[in-house]
């Protein structure tokens, strides 16, 4: 994926007269759910329940002398479940009767990258607003409940594919013509949708539902990085 990214900005750079650098960043941070994903007054099998997460990023892009920047963003989150808003929600009196076994929100994207360097203090300092858009692959929570010891239930999902937009802003500190440390945030959001079952288990396992279900991702991710221009 590394090399598809940089043969983009090479390709860029080769047909523009007036190219200058290209600049590579490893960053990560936390990953904020928001809205729907972050909702704990929902029923288990609409989704929600996320919690604080993890968001790491790979980003290329090319410079011009006209300070617009255009590039590539390889990225993934991933998102924790809130398992005591979950039991108390299920068992609102006694939620330490709820068993719970969770796996994370996971998505993992590749984005194109418009944006512009503003350079302050002679280049000591860049301000680069941005706007990444691109490929988003989406993967639901997987909840096994057990209640009060009796029934058992369980919700999977298939991965969910759409557009998935992410305004920002970078600020970065060059420490040297070729090294800086940068502080990032963005904004994330899409609507996609999932195959997913709802199934209660037993001898026979029965299914309660099995659809194709809309939702709506929206995050915010702030962390800090270090770039490398070449």
């Amino acid at each position: 994926m590394k090399k598809i990214i940089l043969f983009v900005l090479l390709g860029i750079g080769t047909h523009t007269i007036h190219a200058q650098k290209i600049r590579f960043a490893l960053q990560a941070g936390v990953a904020i759910p928001l809205g729907d994903l972050a909702k704990d007054n929902i029923h288990p099998e609409n989704g929600g329940f996320a919690k604080s997460g993890f968001d790491m990023k790979f980003v290329g892009e090319r410079i011009f002398e006209n300070n617009f920047v255009a590039g590539m963003n390889l990225g993934f989150s991933m998102f924790g479940i809130d398992q005591d808003a979950l039991k108390s929600f299920i068992n609102p009196g006694n939620p330490e009767l709820v068993k719970a076994e969770t796996q994370a929100f996971q998505n993992i994207n590749l984005q194109f990258r418009g944006g512009y360097d503003w350079n302050i203090n002679d280049g000591g300092f860049h301000v680069i607003p941005f706007v990444d858009a691109g490929f988003g692959i989406f993967y639901s929570a997987y909840y096994a409940i057990q209640v009060d010891g009796g029934k058992t239930y369980l919700r999977s999902g298939n991965s969910g594919a759409a557009l998935l937009i992410s305004p920002g802003l970078d600020i970065t500190f060059q420490v040297n013509d070729f090294v800086g440390i940068k502080i990032y945030g963005n904004y994330q959001f899409a609507d996609y949708r999932v195959e997913e079952e709802f199934k209660e288990l037993g001898g026979t396992p029965t299914i309660i539902y099995n659809e194709t279900k809309n939702y709506k991702y929206n995050s915010a991710c702030i962390g800090i990085g270090a770039n490398v221009i070449l």
